[in-house]
């Protein structure tokens, strides 16, 4: 007796191949019969007549393992479909892990008056087990982040490594890929993967590529440079002899807008070379949402609300942000004039407009502009890096590109209460706005094409190969949606709004999520890169 059927729904399997009408039934987890007679009976039903039956959604850049240990039913992946998630992203990892990293951790989170919390894990290994023991709402498989292996040796230290560091790096590196890591991830602007030099670079990649694990970067620029940093990820496939994978391939910043196309050839040109280098992308015209308030200096940022407006009021306000601008020069501020202001609780006549632009409309410089949105918004302004909708269009439907969320699981009721925060829609939205916008509205993709994109492309991008498609024999992760309701509800007003049309997600057999509500269900699993050994 089957446990469970699906029947009577249109079978997208993954492969890009045109749906079907089929039965589905599940037996101890597993895909166990398709059957397109439609004849099957089990002990539960759920009936997908009129639905698309899918594999479930394998997002191939996530940043779960961030907040595995607060939320780990993971709901707002399963509400938008995602069944596994392929964590450690951007060159952050939750293992490797020392005990002086661990405590460093923890200082920084008390600095900004976070919870400290304990990490009960140190190795690649233990952090698995911790999952298996903990459960979680959807499988998750670990990268290896450079700036966690870099910040384990030498910390913030901005030096190259001597031979010995290099080496006790790439020993941990060799330790979390038997672990079972599935590749490696840079984060080439963010501290301290960003003190690394290119060769540093590529010999961790090289051990990673030993294991064809995969490397995954967010580039240095993807902003004026993003064309000389799209070639140096492929220049390090090339020397490390590894797959790569440019993390949300975008062009942000007004003045690139319109080189999507360039960007494309560089991953073309590539193939054509036998450099294999793919890319992901999340469907949105905006980059990171970050409160604007948290780009001041940081005895201003931690104020109340009605605290930092008396501040922002008072005589030399403006001198003071201007300063900090000059002598803090970070990732963000440095570019701040290029960063979109991509909501506003009152001046509306400002959204999409860069700080630039807010500033020459204002007659003033960007400390000024800053300071003038804050007070005029009290406070309430949300700026990231715009996009243009055409370069996202053109991106989402390229071949050698999969989507991802760049978003962490979230829980669906605090995030519903959070209030005025920096919650990106991607977190809620990002794999039904391709089935609704992309796909159903303007027809970028065939719903087969953006279903292969979503399952079977980044799970064979990353050697999960029983998982991903609608086979007998695969583990029976499936999303079963409406082909015309599904859409992301989720927006800068409201970014934690579950999607549409996502009626029935299973994770490894079992019901996580029906029509916007969690089961309550953790059928997740830790996944462990089988590193091409045949594993019974």
């Amino acid at each position: 007796m089957l446990d469970l059927v699906i029947k009577g729904g249109l079978v997208v399997d993954g492969t890009g191949k045109a749906g079907y009408l089929a039965d589905v039934g599940v037996r101890d987890g597993k895909i166990a019969v398709i059957d397109r007679s439609m004849s099957l009976t089990g002990q539960e039903t759920i009936d997908a007549r009129g639905l698309v039956v899918a594999p479930g959604f394998v997002d191939i850049h996530s940043h779960t393992d961030r907040t595995i240990l607060r939320n780990p039913g993971a709901g707002s992946s399963l509400l938008q479909g995602i069944t596994t998630e392929i964590t450690g992203m951007c060159g952050g990892s939750a293992a490797p892990i020392t005990d002086q990293a661990a405590e460093r951790y923890k200082r920084m989170a008390a600095e900004w008056g976070g919870e400290a919390a304990e990490i009960p894990w140190r190795s690649v290994a233990e952090f698995l087990e911790y999952l298996d023991k903990t459960g979680t709402g959807t499988n998750i498989a670990l990268m290896v982040g450079q700036g966690t292996v870099r910040g384990n040796v030498l910390g913030r230290e901005t030096r190259y490594p001597t031979e010995d560091e290099l080496e006790a790096m790439k020993s941990m590196v060799r330790q979390a890929m038997e672990e079972g890591a599935f590749g490696i991830t840079t984060g080439r602007p963010y501290v301290p993967g960003c003190y690394a030099s290119f060769r540093e670079i590529v010999e961790l990649c090289k051990v990673a590529g030993e294991y064809d694990g995969l490397h995954s970067s967010h580039i240095q620029d993807q902003w004026s440079n993003v064309d000389w940093a799209s070639r140096e990820i492929v220049e390090i496939s090339r020397r490390a002899d590894i797959r790569g994978q440019i993390a949300h391939q975008k062009v942000v910043g007004k003045e690139n807008w319109g080189r999507a196309d360039e960007l494309l050839a560089i991953m073309e040109d590539a193939q054509a070379r036998g450099i294999d280098v793919m890319a992901d992308v999340y469907p949105f015209t905006y980059s990171q949402v970050i409160l604007l308030k948290r780009e001041l200096p940081r005895e201003l940022a931690r104020m109340a609300d009605d605290d930092l407006m008396k501040a922002l009021t008072a005589p030399g306000a403006v001198e003071k942000v201007r300063d900090y601008y000059e002598k803090s020069a970070g990732y963000t501020s440095v570019r701040l004039y290029q960063y979109g202001v991509v909501h506003c609780s009152k001046t509306k006549q400002y959204e999409w407009m860069d700080i630039g632009e807010v500033a020459d409309a204002l007659g003033t410089d960007v400390a000024g502009a800053v300071v003038r949105l804050l007070v005029d918004n009290d406070s309430k302004v949300k700026i990231a890096g715009i996009i243009s909708d055409a370069d996202v269009r053109k991106i989402v439907g390229h071949p050698l590109v999969m989507i991802g969320t760049d978003a962490l699981a979230g829980d669906p009721e605090k995030d519903a209460k959070a209030g005025y925060s920096d919650l990106h829609p991607r977190h809620y939205g990002t794999h039904p706005r391709v089935l609704g916008k992309y796909v159903r509205e303007e027809k970028v993709l065939t719903l087969e094409e953006a279903v292969k994109k979503m399952t079977y492309l980044p799970a064979m991008r990353c050697n999960i190969l029983d998982r991903g498609l609608i086979f007998r024999g695969y583990w029976a992760d499936i999303t079963v949606f409406d082909p015309l309701t599904v859409k992301d509800s989720a927006d800068l007003d409201d970014p934690a709004a579950p999607a549409d049309g996502i009626r029935y997600v299973l994770v490894n057999g079992k019901i996580a999520a029906t029509d916007k509500k969690l089961t309550g269900v953790r059928a997740g699993k830790a996944l462990r890169a089988a590193h091409h050994r045949m594993v019974y």
